[in-house]
């Protein structure tokens, strides 16, 4: 079963696009992106990461619970979420200016392609997550604002979240929350 939520924000804006072109709309995939599934998941005391990621947090230690407790994440889902972000501008040849007050800037129609390519990048996910020998519920969160567009999934579990799911209460961001159950 597949859920999509997103916060007013978003739906304003992926929906113009979606009923001009259908296919304009659709983000092409960098190679960096694709060796990043390619390379899958893993699972470390049962948090599920992106292969990729092993590592990445060099001031976390490599156990997820010794993580949990130094980084002062809450719990496996928070873990998740830290471990699994990524900017996806990083991933996208969109220009991002600096202001000169030393923000990023992004345009809103470059948010826009970055809230899709999340939308690739969650059905990327969900392949890998169906090619699990035992494939479990997760949640991928895409955001874009004016200063960066994000990617994170966790698993589903009861009593974790990660965000609030009231998602029109994120006023600055454009917020898409997706749920696949297996």
């Amino acid at each position: 079963m597949l859920t999509i939520r997103m916060n007013e924000a978003a739906a304003s804006a992926l929906q113009p696009l979606a009923l001009a072109d259908p296919t304009s709309a659709v983000p092409v995939v960098s190679q960096a992106l694709r060796d990043k599934l390619a390379q899958g998941l893993t699972y470390n005391e049962g948090a599920l990461t992106f292969a990729e990621h092993v590592g990445q947090w060099v001031a976390a230690p490599t156990s997820a619970s010794a993580a949990i407790a130094e980084m002062g994440w809450q719990d496996l889902t928070g873990y998740e979420c830290n471990v699994n972000a990524f900017h996806l501008e990083d991933y996208a040849p969109v220009p991002v200016a600096i202001n000169d007050d030393g923000r990023p800037q992004i345009r809103y129609e470059d948010q826009i392609m970055l809230l899709r390519l999340g939308l690739v990048v969650a059905d990327g996910l969900f392949d890998l997550i169906q090619a699990l020998p035992e494939p479990v519920p997760v949640r991928c969160v895409i955001n874009a604002n004016d200063t960066a567009a994000t990617f994170r999934f966790h698993q589903i579990r009861s009593g974790e979240d990660w965000v609030n799911l009231e998602l029109d209460r994120y006023q600055v961001d454009m917020l898409v929350a997706i749920d696949r159950h297996p």
